[in-house]
């Protein structure tokens, strides 16, 4: 009998961890967390297709839906205990109607879910204490305190590519409530972008697939947009030049764009959307027009007007 019991629970133990497997979960250092969710349950989180990663006490609901400005947004939310998890992704966020001050007009937008739960929780009142600019994994971003008597709403939101990633946490002012929040806003992970160095920037290469590396005309430029400057590095005189590749492709529109260099405060994402503005006379071959890879130069001039 008592080896029949041994067998059991040898058998109910494999299963638990055959199911940790499938799920792929992934663990964050162990800390002491006051009494709160373990740092050992919490899982790791990156929609597909998303440039982040993060860590929760669980999985989070998503609701997807079209926003204002052309954004597509997704909007996660896991509530544990006392607290409030959500991250808002808005894809393509540079590619609406969101240009000149793309954090300033983002950020807002971003909290409107955790405040709309605050506000469901009684909570009133409601004070930004906090906010400033920040950077991750080399991207600009924003973070900012809001407090009432007995709650308090944390948040981080940034510009990665054209996406815009906002973590927000609505908690207690408990110790142990406040550091589970902390982990949660410190988990965020940001991926670089694709990023093209020595003879990768001459026209027509790029890495596999490389579509168009031989061809009888290259993409002819019909246009020349100017990049639009952030708030940010117009206040601190920023200048030069962002090189960059873009596919252009048979029907002469922009298909995707790496940088291959780097200018601060937000400038890397205006080159990209001023180069997916220009418009090009697609690269021939044997008669027929094909996509192809081609060098473009973004240049930030505070001369000009």
């Amino acid at each position: 009998m008592e080896s029949k019991r041994i067998y059991v629970a040898t058998v109910a133990l494999m299963i638990g961890m055959a199911a940790m497997v499938v799920a792929g979960q992934e663990r964050p250092p162990s800390q002491n967390n006051g009494g709160q969710t373990g740092a050992a349950d919490w899982v790791k989180f990156s929609p597909e297709g998303a440039r982040f990663s993060l860590f929760l006490p669980g999985l989070p609901a998503e609701k997807t839906y079209d926003g204002d400005g052309g954004l597509k947004a997704h909007h996660y939310k896991l509530s544990a205990g006392a607290i409030e998890y959500q991250v808002v992704w808005f894809e393509d966020a540079l590619g609406g109607n969101i240009r000149r001050a793309p954090l300033s007009a983002l950020f807002p937008l971003g909290l409107n879910g955790i405040l709309t739960s605050a506000r469901q929780d009684g909570e009133k009142e409601m004070v930004t204490t906090h906010q400033e600019d920040i950077t991750l994994d080399g991207y600009s971003g924003r973070e900012s305190t809001i407090e009432s008597a007995t709650g308090q709403i944390d948040a981080k939101g940034f510009l990665a590519g054209f996406d815009f990633i906002m973590v927000a946490v609505l908690h207690p002012k408990e110790e142990a409530a406040a550091a589970d929040a902390k982990r949660f806003l410190e988990s965020l992970s940001l991926s670089r972008l694709s990023v093209a160095s020595g003879p990768q920037l001459l026209p027509g290469t790029a890495p596999d697939p490389s579509p168009g590396t031989n061809v009888d005309r290259r993409p002819i430029p019909l246009n020349a947009p100017r990049p639009e400057y952030t708030d940010k590095a117009r206040d601190n005189k920023v200048q030069g030049v962002i090189r960059l590749r873009v596919l252009v492709g048979a029907d002469g529109m922009v298909k995707d764009v790496r940088l291959a260099s780097h200018l601060p405060d937000g400038l890397d994402e205006m080159a990209m959307l001023a180069a997916r503005r220009i418009r090009f006379r697609p690269a021939l071959k044997s008669g027929q027009p094909v996509a192809f890879w081609i060098a473009v130069e973004i240049e930030f001039n505070l001369r000009e007007k």
